[in-house]
């Protein structure tokens, strides 16, 4: 259940937040919202039957389009899972989750996912929730989270102050930012990789 949607939302707690993120297991979100439902696509039936002829949408997660002509079983994993994304978001659902959705995809792929997400909730107002435990993935798309266990909610609020709280591992980029400090160069926490080189860049020059 990699993907999974609400068509609409009977928690009024996610109705006004369009990204966020959420560390903990699945079935610490389900404590929350109780009515998601995943989707079923038919493995012998030829990608234009479960997406119609959205183009549109292959493209924005760099599929081609002659994809359409193919039977969903000869995809890949990654492209099966990319293709149960787009039927749900042909349903205009209030919310969409993203359940550890990012595994087995590159830097590349997962920027077009972010863009996709983005689209989906510009044009229809689909909110998303990212399961995940690549904080880099949630950061490109959200600073909002929720950190839960064992269906208690721990923490909630942007995602750096839960990292320098302990809340949640620290990634590697983290890792070097505190090992630079301690030789006093001053670099503020971020987990964007750009905004880390430039900052490194002003504390040398």
């Amino acid at each position: 259940m990699e993907v999974m949607y609400a068509k609409n939302i009977d928690n009024s707690f996610f109705s006004d937040k369009n990204f966020l993120g959420f560390i903990g297991e699945y079935e610490d979100l389900t404590n929350l919202i109780s009515n998601l439902t995943s989707i079923r696509i038919n493995l012998n039936h030829k990608v234009k039957k479960e997406i119609s002829n959205n183009t549109e949408l292959l493209n924005l997660l760099g599929l081609p389009n002659d994809l359409l002509k193919t039977k969903i079983k000869d995809l890949s994993s990654g492209e099966i899972k990319l293709i149960k994304l787009i039927k749900i978001a042909n349903l205009h659902p209030e919310l969409i989750v993203l359940n550890n959705f990012d595994l087995g995809f590159n830097y590349k792929e997962k920027s077009k996912i972010s863009r996709f997400i983005k689209t989906i909730n510009a044009t229809y107002h689909t909110n998303f929730i990212i399961i995940t435990n690549d904080l880099l993935f949630i950061n490109k798309n959200t600073k909002n989270i929720i950190v839960s266990k064992n269906k208690i909610i721990k923490y909630q609020g942007d995602l750096i102050t839960a990292i320098k709280q302990n809340l949640i591992p620290k990634p590697v980029i983290i890792e070097f930012i505190d090992k630079a400090n301690l030789k006093d160069v001053n670099l503020d926490y971020t987990l964007d990789h750009k905004e880390l080189l430039k900052a490194i860049y002003r504390s040398v020059f």
